[in-house]
């Protein structure tokens, strides 16, 4: 029997994965395929993935009722890349080195969301710090609307030790902190650049802000005091694309 955690729901993230070739095990569809296009029956043909015409009170079961549009999916057994794997994603990228650094990242929505922005972005690969994070959950893939399929995503015993050694050779490494005197706009972000983001609360963690060589703030007018992990990564990631736009 499949459990909750084990599945992803929603006509485009499911089709991401697909479009992937990520590890899905087996798709169920309304007895009608309603709204689902060729493409999607092709690939999931092509990898040979196994589609299951149900009831809609099946769907309903399977997600405790939530928003799936016709389609769920089961994932297979996935997996970390490597801190290798993603320096030479970067590597080989046309544009030069985006990465982002998650320091304690916990809630999966936040999570999800953070990777969603930060493919849409064109960062070349996340690392998170292994004590306490996210994994790569079910519902990670539902927030981030598939974007996991598509970046690499580590994790980090020393998340330090990576980014202190990206700074020696010369790369960016920006912590956001309330406490910085610039604003993140003031950087060059069309150099080679690590940002790196803390969790709600705790922030980044000492460690992790000795690393870092330079520090920015996203400036709050209002009443609150911080913008939300993923708010803040949208900002600042398209701050870079804004910067990088036709100059890579």
């Amino acid at each position: 029997m499949e459990t909750q955690q084990s599945l992803i729901w929603g006509k485009r993230t499911v089709l991401e994965f697909l479009r992937k070739e990520a590890p899905l095990q087996r798709i169920y569809v309304l007895a009608d395929g309603a709204g689902l296009s060729k493409e999607f029956f092709a690939l999931a043909k092509e990898q040979a993935i196994p589609v299951v015409r149900s009831q809609r009170e099946r769907l309903d079961s399977l997600t405790r009722r939530a928003n799936h549009q016709g389609v769920v999916a089961s994932l297979g057994e996935r997996s970390f890349a490597s801190w290798q794997e993603i320096l030479e994603a970067s590597a080989v990228s046309p544009n030069k080195m985006l990465l982002l650094a998650l320091d304690g990242v916990q809630d999966p929505g936040n999570f999800g969301a953070l990777l969603r922005t930060a493919e849409g972005a064109g960062v070349q690969g996340v690392v998170m710090s292994a004590a306490g994070s996210c994994p790569l959950s079910a519902t990670v893939s539902k927030t981030s609307a598939g974007a996991d399929a598509y970046l690499k995503v580590a994790r980090a015993d020393r998340l330090e030790r990576l980014l202190g050694s990206l700074a020696e050779e010369g790369v960016q490494v920006v912590a956001t902190t309330p406490d910085a005197e610039n604003p993140y706009w003031s950087l060059d972000w069309t150099r080679p650049s690590v940002l790196v983001l803390g969790a709600e609360g705790d922030g980044i963690s000492e460690a992790v802000l000795r690393r870092c060589n330079q520090r920015v703030k996203l400036p709050m007018l209002g009443q609150i005091e911080s913008l939300n992990v993923a708010a803040s990564a949208a900002a600042v990631l398209y701050e870079a694309v804004r910067q990088r736009w036709g100059k890579q």
